[in-house]
């Protein structure tokens, strides 16, 4: 215990921080590319908001790596700097933000959409982390240094798939859960109510889900190509067939579902959109009052045949594959780490 408090507290303190920080942004990249794209305006930087996914992709594949890193023990040399690195640019941009007069950012989404911390209190955050870095890095590089071995390699290695693997998956597959009111399984209730709008801006929303058959909601951030659409081919059969109900949204005038001229295309909230839908096209499917699947049409492809409305446990059966193998990755990292000290 004495050894722990003396050498590992901050290890621990750090790598849990940045675990944390980088698990709670990697479940939803899009999301984070978002407040990315803010930062990059507040810099006068828009023109890089192209690869704003790519940022966020990368700056939770970062922290993820470093913390677990952390826990692990290795590479401590390294990742003490690296880790201190990181504090001291993430305090000097929380402190820009907490100071700009114009309040360019209400929130640094240090924690995404899990914890919001006001300005102050992120860069307070940040400045007692820095200080905590700084006694890890001084701690660090006034211990004996160890011997290399081999295994590290392979251990880093495992690290960062596990740390890409994450991200990746949330942006392929969208976010396996959601701190937004927007999740699989979510009842669609007065804090979670989406409202559709017609050509005329009159409220549909009753219209919509006033039929007792299950409706899917082709979400289109912008314009999609006839080759993209197809992909709901099956789906368009069976809203011919009259077992499902199908619309178009977009928060934008003037888009269409390319051969599909059928399908009714409803206007709402460009905000919400984003919200219920992180991908710039996919289908949210609701029956039973709730949200019983999502999919990103752009990537893999859900093939819509059979089982209208009844998606829901084989979403939740695809939630927890991802859990078991982040489980089973995290034990092999751990169980790794084990065997260097043997």
């Amino acid at each position: 215990m004495k050894n722990f408090v003396k050498e590992r507290w901050s290890d621990v303190l750090l790598g849990v921080v940045f675990v944390v920080s980088g698990f709670v942004k990697a479940v939803d990249p899009v999301g984070l590319s978002y407040k990315i794209e803010e930062y990059l305006r507040m810099f006068q930087l828009s023109g890089w908001s192209v690869f704003s996914v790519s940022f966020a992709v990368l700056l939770c594949v970062a922290e993820m790596t470093l913390g677990l890193l952390l826990l692990l023990r290795l590479w401590r040399r390294v990742t003490a700097v690296a880790v201190t690195s990181f504090m001291v640019g993430f305090t000097i941009l929380t402190y820009w933000i907490y100071t700009d007069p114009y309040g360019g950012i209400n929130e640094c989404g240090c924690f995404g959409e899990a914890i919001h911390l006001s300005n102050g209190a992120t860069f307070a955050k940040n400045m007692v982390l820095l200080v905590v870095a700084g006694f890890h890095l001084r701690n660090v590089f006034r211990q004996d240094k160890k011997s290399f071995n081999y295994r590290q390699i392979g251990l880093a290695a495992g690290v960062l798939v596990m740390a890409f693997f994450v991200p990746l998956y949330a942006y392929f597959y969208l976010p396996p859960f959601d701190f937004l009111p927007y999740n699989v399984g979510t009842k669609m209730g007065t804090e979670s109510a989406v409202h559709f709008y017609n050509s005329d801006f009159n409220d549909v929303t009753e219209e919509v889900f006033a039929g007792k058959r299950p409706v899917y909601m082709l979400g289109m951030k912008e314009e999609i190509s006839r080759e993209k659409s197809s992909k709901i081919a099956s789906l368009y059969e069976a809203y011919r067939n009259g077992t499902v109900d199908l619309f178009a949204a977009t928060s934008k005038n003037g888009i269409t579902v390319p051969g599909y001229d059928d399908i009714p295309v409803y206007l709402m909230d460009n905000v919400v959109l984003k919200s219920i839908l992180r991908t710039s096209a996919g289908v949210v499917a609701f029956a039973d009052e709730r949200i019983v699947g999502k999919w990103n049409l752009l990537y893999p492809p859900y093939r819509f045949e059979g089982g209208y409305g009844e998606e829901l446990s084989r979403e939740r059966l695809k939630s927890g594959m991802f859990w078991g193998v982040l489980l089973l990755m995290l034990g092999g990292l751990f169980y790794g780490r084990q065997k260097l000290r043997v």
